[in-house]
């Protein structure tokens, strides 16, 4: 959406002197800011993210309003390069900077890496020349039409063309990466059991499931053999065939009939809408791990965890404070 907002806009430019002036100037704009909105929230999203919408909006709606100003009331092109190219340039350093902040570990989805690098280095590099000719025009070399001959206008035109194409590649390598697919495609098996809608999925959850298949082996047999579980081997054998059928890549097998019949025994005629077997065991699964973690698991590396309204399990390690570190 954002790329056909910006291909939009610069449509509506190129009608400059055909098409009315409101079009080709205010609305082409504005769909500039919207694109530049949707890749930020974009971006927030594809990172999980918590997402604002109003200071966006905000800024873009006052950008908007002022620029328009001064061309409905005082006509200064360069004051509106000033206005309309800062906020872009705002837009865009925001968008670099979250990219290249939350770039996977290198070890982890070297792929997803190179593409929120190669990106965020495209939207920061695309903010600082919007700033850089905003200052340029206003203060040393003024311009009387938007699409007058100069080199800023040559530059920010031909790097526009091949920002888009730069930052497209980027989004397609951070979205193609084999084992973001994987563990997506994995967690989103379980985003509706029995009507309960699962927490979206984020990239954090992708990556959380990067942790090498020895390691979560090693955790569970360390789970299991504990004194909690131990005493409890029907959730023993719970957790393994969850976490066995995920590694395996059958996560989309961790149904509700499936486990009744395979861990609880219910037989081929088991029905969940009847029988509640598997979700009360799951509620205590998670329960038991919670407890688990909190106390002979309390210095345990790798966490497996179940989330709610889902049968799929996902590992991370375990954050170390800073405390703990030094």
């Amino acid at each position: 959406m954002g790329n056909l907002l910006a291909t939009l806009s610069l449509l509506f430019l190129g009608l400059r002197g055909i098409a009315p002036d409101w079009l080709s100037i205010t609305v082409a704009n504005a769909l500039v800011f919207g694109a530049a909105i949707l890749f930020l929230h974009g971006i927030r999203r594809f990172y999980g993210l918590r997402i604002y919408w109003w200071p966006e909006c905000l800024a873009a709606a006052i950008s908007i309003t002022v620029g328009a100003c001064f061309f409905y009331v005082h006509d200064d092109v360069n004051a509106r390069i000033l206005i309309w190219s800062s906020t872009t340039g705002g837009f865009g350093l925001v968008g670099g900077m979250t990219l290249l902040k939350r770039a996977p570990a290198r070890t982890a989805l070297p792929q997803a890496r190179i593409g929120a690098i190669l990106t965020g280095s495209i939207f920061l590099l695309t903010g600082v020349l919007c700033f850089a000719r905003a200052i340029y025009v206003y203060a040393y070399a003024p311009v009387t039409d938007l699409f007058a001959p100069s080199s800023a206008n040559a530059i920010l035109f031909a790097c526009t063309g091949v920002g888009m194409v730069g930052w497209t590649f980027g989004f397609v390598l951070m979205t193609n990466e084999p084992a973001v697919l994987e563990s997506l495609s994995a967690l989103s098996a379980a985003t509706s059991v029995s009507g309960v809608v699962a927490p979206p999925i984020t990239l954090a959850d992708a990556i959380s499931t990067t942790v090498p298949e020895s390691d979560v082996v090693q955790q569970v047999q360390r789970i299991v053999q504990s004194e909690m579980f131990c005493r409890a081997p029907r959730m023993a054998q719970f957790l393994t065939v969850t976490v066995e059928r995920t590694l395996q890549g059958r996560a989309g097998e961790l149904k509700e009939y499936a486990l009744g019949r395979d861990v609880f025994q219910r037989g081929e005629d088991f029905d969940p809408r009847i029988d509640s077997i598997v979700r009360v065991e799951a509620q205590r699964l998670r329960r038991k791990l919670d407890e688990y973690y909190e106390n002979s698991g309390k210095d345990d590396m790798v966490l497996i965890q179940i989330r709610a309204g889902s049968y799929v399990p996902f590992f991370t390690y375990r954050k170390i404070s800073r405390q703990t570190q030094s």
